[in-house]
């Protein structure tokens, strides 16, 4: 073929979700495994109960599973760094809504090496004072920087437009709740935490019979420390009338705007082709927020919208940084575009492409094993049905022009924005 012709597009095949093996270990916990790829790694994900809305904020959990891969009783801080690198693990931890999790990416040859050290990390850490207290001082400068940010302002502000003040997903962490973290209540918190019936594992990557009963074994024997926290969810409690916030930031010479308004619950169901609408509102880059507010009128270096849906309910979201001078100019534009989605909705070339974007981003998922397990732990975190990628694909492939019309005069309405703006005037 010739270099100067472009290679044929063609139509997408039918996309299937690989399936998950599960079982339940003797001690409660519920081990799931995806096997797939053509490379010898894998990567294993602990998730325990117990996240931000529990715990009252996303940065002491994170702090606490940090702390445990500091030291242990069996290997001391510089043992243990030692064989961490030594056997080319990555470790990452984080704090969802209802869950806090630990990972290892492995190459598979080290597995059995590396499980009696995560053994050792979850069953027996010892906290070291010095390194406990290095690493709270390393959260209070994180806070302390983000407080300054524009971006996260507005941000909080509009989460707690959308989810009410007293919600406990509307705390953020501040430099008081590390104060209050000392390495006594990170004991006491890993002791709550540690319940395997409390617990999901998730195992990715190029697997075989004796990598899974390794990983399985040293699962098997994670003990029960504690009670272990119960799940509590509190539906979503948005303002009842729209709103608008105005967070002052005199240091910053941009204003941060986060808007949108409640929406319905992922269980409806319009909600899928409601995330579509969305996403031709501001959900990739040839979006009509993009096109308009930052191709054409050069008001923002970007702008995104997002159907943000949990366990407590559904919002809208659409976010953007400008010039101080440029605010409510990309607010009044913002409000033109959801009249525009109603009135004249995407159809042609401009429904293909966003048909295509929604498609590619589904066929995403299916690129390797850890992103199909990052599919199937998503679903435990918000819960979605489990006929979730297929009714996706469904939805995308009859998506119209008069849907996303109806989307968006039911859903969308400019009048039912609530705006959140960090740093404006």
């Amino acid at each position: 073929m010739n270099r100067s012709t472009a290679p044929g597009v063609k139509p997408f095949a039918q996309l299937r979700l690989p399936g998950e093996t599960v079982e339940v270990l003797p001690n409660g916990l519920t081990f799931h495994r995806v096997s797939g790829g053509d490379q010898p790694v894998c990567r294993l994900t602990l998730m325990l109960a117990g996240g931000a809305s529990e715990i009252g904020n996303d940065v002491t959990p994170r702090l606490m599973m940090k702390a445990m891969s500091d030291a242990t009783a069996k290997y001391p801080a510089d043992t243990l760094a030692d064989a961490i690198d030594f056997n080319g693990v990555r470790t990452g931890s984080a704090c969802h809504g209802h869950y806090t999790s630990f990972s290892l990416a492995m190459l598979n040859h080290r597995v059995e090496d590396i499980m009696p050290l995560f053994a050792s990390m979850l069953a027996e850490p010892v906290f070291p004072a010095d390194r406990f207290e290095s690493a709270r001082l390393s959260a209070k400068a994180q806070i302390e920087t983000s407080r300054r940010e524009v971006s996260v302002l507005a941000s909080e502000a509009f989460d707690t437009l959308m989810s009410g003040e007293r919600h406990p997903l509307a705390h953020s962490a501040t430099v008081v709740d590390i104060d209050q973290f000392t390495r006594d209540k990170a004991i006491e918190l890993h002791r709550r935490i540690l319940s395997p019936r409390h617990a999901h594992a998730f195992l990715s990557g190029l697997l075989d019979d004796r990598l899974v009963g390794q990983v399985r074994e040293m699962l098997s024997a994670i003990p029960t420390l504690g009670s272990g926290i119960d799940i509590d969810i509190q539906p979503l409690s948005p303002v009842a009338v729209p709103t608008r916030v105005d967070v002052p930031n005199d240091e910053s010479f941009q204003s941060a705007i986060a808007a949108g308004m409640p929406a319905i619950q992922r269980s409806h169901p319009d909600y899928i082709p409601l995330r579509l609408a969305v996403m031709a509102l501001g959900g990739y880059f040839g979006s009509r927020l993009m096109t308009n507010i930052r191709e054409e009128k050069g008001l923002t270096y970007g702008i995104s919208a997002a159907l943000i849906g949990s366990q407590e309910g559904s919002y809208v979201k659409i976010a953007a940084q400008c010039d101080k001078a440029f605010t409510e100019q990309v607010i009044n534009e913002t409000r033109k575009e959801l009249t525009r989605l109603a009135t004249d909705p995407p159809h042609g070339k401009e429904l293909e492409r966003l048909r295509l974007t929604a498609t590619t981003n589904l066929a995403e998922i299916l690129d390797t094993p850890a992103s199909v397990m990052g599919y199937y732990s998503t679903r435990l975190l918000v819960d979605t049905p489990a006929d979730y990628f297929a009714a996706q694909q469904k939805a995308i492939s009859t998506l119209s022009s008069d849907t996303l019309a109806r989307m968006a005069h039911t859903y969308l309405r400019p009048e039912c924005l609530s705006i959140a703006v960090a740093g404006g005037k």
